[in-house]
């Protein structure tokens, strides 16, 4: 059966596939988009008849819990997941597994990851800001440390629900993807948003979770790292000033900074990125999903 995706994604920007396959296996049903974009957030449904002990979805290497509640006469559950800057392009594979008492119901699903053409920024910042010394670059490698220690932890209970709030109103100033050339020398493409904002104005979060990083980092200034579970993790970079605290749970709203231009910045604005299982995304089409249907599918948050 062909239904709707189940895909927040931007069609045009992500060069993805609208359509979607359902996967039966026994009494569960899973629904998985056949394609996504590089940079694409997107979303899977699992369907149960009757209750069981645990689902887990397993995606390019992670495995997640999935929530299953009871709605429309069946248990339903969805996970977000993501096919992150540098995911491999081509055929991935999800696997979505129910385990019960002395049975196992398994649903293999294939998903193709498009390629997606990029934009090009050209950016000049200061030569020590592009090639750092070698003090420097000590203190990145014990920060990337801290960050990878931050992103690699998966809570099972799910915090987030839609949509996702836009953390700044400004405009769009730095796409997600861009190829960045800094001072004519090519870098890693960029990994979120950048909105604009004016020194102090104030940085809400995007959705209820658990701030797991603060810190003031060479590259991202002042920063703030927001669990909200299943491996959705929200950050807030450049910061002028920080007003969460390590280990504090916050509600989607809550002011967590003050736009800044900390760390390697140009001028202040908020950059806004989002990892999901760690994997790169684009949040852009999770603030407009008002709930799985918003997404182009049935199930709700």
């Amino acid at each position: 059966m062909i239904i709707r995706a189940l895909v927040a994604l931007l069609f045009l920007a992500f060069a993805a596939v609208s359509q979607a396959a359902t996967l039966v296996e026994g009494p569960l049903s899973v629904t998985v988009p056949e394609a996504v974009g590089e940079g694409a957030p997107f979303l899977v449904e699992v369907r149960l008849q009757n209750q069981v002990e645990k689902v887990t979805v397993e995606w390019l290497g992670k495995t997640v819990d999935v929530t299953m509640n009871r709605r429309e006469g069946a248990f339903r559950g969805e996970v977000l997941l993501g096919a992150g800057l540098g995911c491999p392009h081509g055929e991935q594979t999800l696997v979505v597994e129910a385990l019960r008492p002395n049975r196992r119901e398994m649903v293999l699903g294939k998903i193709t990851v498009n390629a997606v053409d990029f934009p090009e920024q050209r950016l000049k910042l200061p030569p020590k800001m592009v090639t750092p010394s070698k003090d420097d670059l000590a203190r990145i490698k014990r920060e990337q440390e801290l960050i990878t220690k931050a992103l690699a932890g998966i809570t099972p209970r799910r915090f987030w629900s839609f949509p996702f709030l836009r953390p700044v109103p400004g405009e769009v100033t730095s796409a997600f993807g861009l190829r960045r050339i800094l001072n004519g020398q090519p870098r890693s493409p960029h990994s979120g948003l950048d909105l604009d904002g004016k020194t102090g104005d104030p940085v809400a979060a995007a959705n209820q979770g658990k701030v797991v990083l603060v810190g003031d980092f060479y590259f991202n200034g002042k920063s703030v790292f927001i669990d909200h579970g299943q491996g959705v993790i929200s950050m807030y970079f450049h910061l002028s000033r920080v007003d969460v605290v390590l280990g504090q749970y916050v509600e989607r709203g809550h002011q967590v900074g003050q736009v800044g231009a900390s760390g390697r910045a140009t001028g202040p604005h908020l950059h806004f990125g989002m990892k999901i299982l760690g994997q790169a995304v684009d949040p852009t089409p999770l603030f407009t999903a008002e709930s799985a249907e918003g997404l182009g599918g049935k199930g709700g948050s």
